[in-house]
């Protein structure tokens, strides 16, 4: 072996020896910039309303990083959380992924462009939120049990209509169709406003959606909530849970702040951590409850990556059953 080859070696295990402390002191140095936080939508609606709300909460705890909110929709929410995936694991690029993304997308799309678990790191739960089932406030449809009973072969078909392929509304659809054979179609929008449009205009006679976008039109007397998909009534909500009448009916529209994989534990464990400030903030509380969702029982990553392999398996056999496709 040559002097330069001795050298070279020496060289190399003196790196070796010190990588391990360049990346620790790299984890202690985090965050020394603005966090991008992908959000796979567009802006306005639920995910990104959440996200806004927490980032600016985080923002404002001691200590709390800075964000750079980046709407990059498209595919169900697959092109924003691709990016997340496809982004260096050092704690400067995370985001929300939801019920569509990491729920209902890994058996609705044959050729995902990314593995559900084993691409991503799951950091924090961040909400629950129940889904509607709502008519026109001039639908002879009174009640959920009105619904219900439109079964049997001179049922007429019901149209029921969503913000899209593969969402919280559709997967919920699907669900309370399979649990009833209540007698109704699909009819996937592109955004829940143009489902609101034809609902409001008698072109569709109920809408699967999220609470937070029903309520202005209730409020407002142009529609009628008939049923929630939480698993209990929900305080100021004047509908039941359709658990009441379906036994074991359940579906919440959520939200869990993820990173690409193998993340350094440390930065996971901070960002957790800062959610779970984040919840105790009475302001935050405050606009949770505004907006009817639920704040997380448990903040930590080991709860994220639990739930997210709960609602896979879950969903996998609802969007096989009803055969449910993209556009």
């Amino acid at each position: 072996m040559t002097r330069f080859d001795r050298r070279d070696l020496l060289k190399g295990a003196a790196l070796l020896a010190t990588a391990p402390l360049a990346a620790r002191a790299q984890d202690a140095s985090w965050p020394s910039r603005p966090i991008k936080y992908i959000v796979p939508y567009t802006p306005g609606g639920g995910s990104d309303i959440v996200s806004r709300l927490l980032t600016a909460t985080i923002s404002a705890l001691p200590g709390g990083p800075q964000f750079v909110i980046e709407n990059r929709p498209g595919a169900g929410g697959n092109i924003g959380v691709k990016v997340i995936a496809d982004s260096p694991p050092d704690g400067y690029t995370i985001g929300v992924i939801t019920i569509a993304t990491h729920g209902v997308n890994p058996t609705l799309y044959p050729n995902l462009p990314y593995d559900p678990i084993n691409d991503f790191t799951m950091i924090s739960q961040l909400n629950l939120q129940p889904v509607v089932v709502a008519v026109n406030a001039n639908s002879p449809l009174r009640t959920l049990a009105d619904l219900l009973a439109n079964t049997g072969p001179s049922a007429r078909e019901l149209t029921f209509g969503t913000a899209g392929n593969g969402l919280s509304g559709h997967a919920a659809g699907e669900l309370l169709r399979q649990r009833t054979d209540v007698k109704m179609i699909h009819v996937p929008y592109r955004g829940s406003s143009g489902a609101w449009a034809d609902l409001l205009g008698g072109r569709i006679d109920l809408i699967v959606d999220n609470i937070a976008t029903a309520i202005p039109h209730v409020e407002a007397g142009r529609a009628r909530i008939l049923g929630l998909s939480s698993r209990q009534p929900f305080p100021g909500v004047d509908a039941p849970a359709i658990g009441s009448l379906v036994p074991g009916y359940v579906v919440d529209s959520w939200n869990v702040l993820a990173g690409p994989a193998r993340m350094p534990p440390a930065i996971v464990n901070r960002l957790a951590g800062f959610v779970g400030e984040a919840m105790k903030v009475p302001s935050l509380r405050a606009r949770y409850a505004e907006l009817n969702m639920v704040p997380p029982e448990n903040t930590s990553p080991e709860y994220a990556a639990d739930f997210v392999r709960q609602q896979i398996a879950m969903w996998a056999p609802v969007v096989r059953e009803a055969g449910m496709r993209v556009d």
